[in-house]
């Protein structure tokens, strides 16, 4: 993790919560933030560690995930920037409750919790918009469920294509794979036979087109 330049050397307009504030509230969020730049594989918080910051991710990418008793790792989720990373602990006051890595070179802007929650009891703007923050958390985590819930693995590829079509532009095979709990090579069997049932066509560039959104959701259970 290396130091980035400071706050005000970046515009608090990345984030649409900030584009309000007034001069003085700027200087505070300048005052009580820390910018950080973490390479890619750095991590940004472990699971369990306290959480102490509000963690706002201005440039890159970034996963969470969990690690069970076994070691295996799972992939809740990965959020592109601008986002707001794991705001529930803070607001609770709870450790961390996934670990966070950064996935590419990525800047995070880290603002102490309690001066922060200060700031929200007097901006009420600022408040809706952590609440709609968190709101978008929980469509998210329950597309997630969805998906990892599917009965097989053809269920949680065309439940993906169904809900996130650009998912296949924007990643890898293996890091999709990783997404919706499956192998590479299982992957790579279900959207052959999606393909070969003229369920679905890929062009060169990954994008996927639907061609018979009934089978699909057949598929999806």
């Amino acid at each position: 993790m290396n130091p980035s330049p400071p706050v005000k050397a970046h515009s608090l307009d990345t984030f649409g919560i900030f584009s309000h504030l007034t001069p003085q509230q700027r200087t505070q969020i300048e005052q009580i933030g820390i910018i950080r730049h973490y390479n890619e594989g750095e991590i940004v918080f472990y699971e369990g560690d306290e959480s102490r910051y509000f963690h706002f991710l201005i440039e890159g990418e970034v996963s969470i995930f969990k690690t069970t008793a076994s070691t295996e790792t799972i992939l809740i989720h990965r959020f592109r920037s601008p986002s707001l990373i794991a705001e529930a602990a803070t607001l609770k006051h709870i450790p961390y409750p996934a670990s966070c890595e950064s996935l590419q070179s990525s800047i995070i802007l880290k603002i102490s919790s309690e001066p922060f929650l200060k700031l929200l009891q007097n901006d009420p703007s600022l408040s809706i918009a952590i609440i709609s923050s968190l709101t978008q958390k929980i469509s998210t985590l329950e597309l997630s469920l969805k998906r990892y819930s599917a009965p097989n693995a053809i269920a949680k590829v065309a439940r993906l294509i169904r809900e996130d079509r650009n998912t296949f532009q924007r990643l890898k095979g293996i890091d999709i794979a990783r997404l919706i709990g499956i192998t590479p090579e299982t992957l790579s069997r279900m959207i052959k036979k999606l393909k070969s049932e003229g369920v679905i066509s890929i062009s060169k560039t990954n994008e996927v087109n639907l061609l018979l959104p009934e089978e699909l959701n057949r598929y999806c259970g």
